[in-house]
C-alpha cells in the first residue's frame, strides 16, 4: 500500500484572495501520530479539510492513499433531536458501512458514551459532543483519522482517556492519526511526530524523540522560536 498514507504536493489554498496554505509539501507515514500545531489562522484547519476532501486546493496536488478516512474537523455535524446512539446509524447509513463494521454500542463504549441512553444530543455537554464526534469518525474503521482539536471541552480526565484512545487505536488497530490541539502538553504524551504551521507554511517536522532532546523551559517556548525562526539548526 506504499509508505505514505497522505501526500501532498506545492498545494495551496486562497480565499477571496487571501492565502491560508502556501506551498505545502508533505507525506505522512502509515501507523504514526501527528501532532499539528500553530497558532489561530496559521492554516490547520484548511489543509485538513483539504485532505478530508472538503476543500478543493487552489494549486497543487493531494494523494490519499488510504481504504478509508475518519473526520472530526470543525465542530461535529450532530443532530441536536437524536440520541448519540441513532446518529452513529444515521452517519453508518449515510457512509454506507457494512453491519460488520464497529457496532454503536462498541463505538460508544469506546469514547465513553455508552451510559447516555436515549438523552438527546441538544442536552450534552460540549464534551459529549465531542467524544460523539469521534465516535462518528471511528465509523467504518477507517485506517486514517483527522482530529481538529478532539479534547476541547474535555475535562482532564476526559482529555486523558482519548489520549488512551488514539494511541490504543493506533498500537492496536494501525490507524494514522493527524491532531491538531492547543493542548500542547497532551499532544506531546500523544504524538509521535509534530508538524508546525505558521501563516500557511510549514515551518518544522520533528519528531517526539528530537524534541524532547530540543525543547529546554517548555513546548510553548520553542514551537514560538520555530515560528519565530529562531529554533533552525545552526549551520
Amino acid at each position: 500500500m506504499g509508505k505514505y498514507i497522505v501526500s501532498l504536493k506545492d498545494v495551496v489554498k486562497k480565499y477571496k484572495g487571501t492565502v491560508a496554505v502556501n506551498q505545502v509539501n508533505l507525506q505522512l507515514e502509515r501507523g504514526k501520530i501527528y501532532g499539528l500545531v500553530g497558532k489561530n489562522g496559521a492554516g490547520k484547519t484548511s489543509m485538513m479539510r483539504m485532505i478530508a476532501g472538503l476543500s478543493i486546493p487552489t494549486k497543487g496536488s493531494i494523494k490519499v492513499n488510504a481504504g478509508r478516512v475518519g473526520t472530526l474537523i470543525e465542530a461535529p455535524g450532530l443532530n441536536g433531536n437524536m440520541s448519540a446512539k441513532e446518529n452513529l446509524k444515521f452517519y453508518r447509513m449515510l457512509y454506507q458501512t457494512g453491519k460488520n463494521e464497529n457496532s454503536e454500542e462498541e463505538l460508544l463504549r469506546l469514547v465513553g458514551l455508552d451510559n447516555v441512553g436515549k438523552k438527546k444530543v441538544k442536552d450534552f455537554s460540549l464534551g459529549m459532543r465531542q467524544r460523539l464526534g469521534i465516535a462518528v469518525a471511528l465509523l467504518g474503521k477507517p485506517d486514517f483519522v483527522m482530529l481538529d482539536e478532539p479534547v476541547n471541552g474535555l475535562d482532564p480526565v476526559g482529555v486523558v482517556e482519548i489520549r488512551n484512545l488514539i494511541k490504543k487505536l493506533n498500537q492496536e488497530k494501525k490507524i494514522t492519526f493527524l491532531v491538531s490541539s492547543h493542548n500542547l502538553p497532551e499532544l506531546f504524551q500523544t504524538a509521535t511526530d509534530f508538524i508546525i504551521m505558521d501563516k500557511g507554511s510549514i515551518k518544522k517536522e520533528i519528531t517526539q524523540e528530537e524534541l524532547e532532546e530540543k525543547h529546554k523551559e517548555s513546548l510553548e517556548e520553542y514551537f514560538l522560536e520555530v515560528i519565530q525562526g529562531e529554533g533552525r539548526e545552526a549551520e
